[in-house]
């Protein structure tokens, strides 16, 4: 199946028709005068989550490995707290972390207070720079 692919405000679209439309009269009526588009077969276009691809002056689709990491940390299941802590222990950070929240009362309230943790949530980033650890030490402790 043939589809049309276009770029707008630095956003990959794609388009589709039925069978019996034609697929470059369609994308012509769609994409705004201005944006050239590019007719592709579907089952060439990446697996990667749409948001992370990006499309040269030439058509070819690449994908931004930040934002497709960054879409695939919001993805990431939340915990509850009992599996945020075991998630800890399991990488040897609980008393780390225990030993931060004390040393900071905004962090302390955050963390006892939170009903869930998400990897995207400011109060794991701001741990995870106060311990010195990457993101992907997160990652991996959040996916284990």
């Amino acid at each position: 199946m043939k589809v049309f692919i276009y770029r707008e405000n630095n956003i990959v679209h794609v388009g589709s028709v039925t069978p019996d439309l034609d697929i470059e009269e369609v994308g012509s009526m769609v994409v705004p005068t201005d944006i050239h588009f590019w007719i592709v077969n579907r089952s060439e276009l990446p697996n990667e989550p749409q948001e992370s691809w990006e499309l040269s002056d030439d058509g070819v689709i690449t994908i931004n490995q930040d934002k497709l990491t960054q879409i695939k940390r919001e993805r990431m299941p939340t915990l509850s707290p009992m599996d945020f802590e075991i998630k800890l222990v399991d990488a040897g950070l609980y008393d780390q972390v225990q030993g931060l929240i004390q040393s900071d009362i905004k962090l302390k309230i955050a963390y006892n207070r939170a009903t869930f943790f998400s990897r995207t949530a400011p109060f794991i980033d701001q741990a995870r720079i106060a311990l010195g650890l990457t993101d992907e030490q997160v990652d991996e402790m959040w996916t284990s």
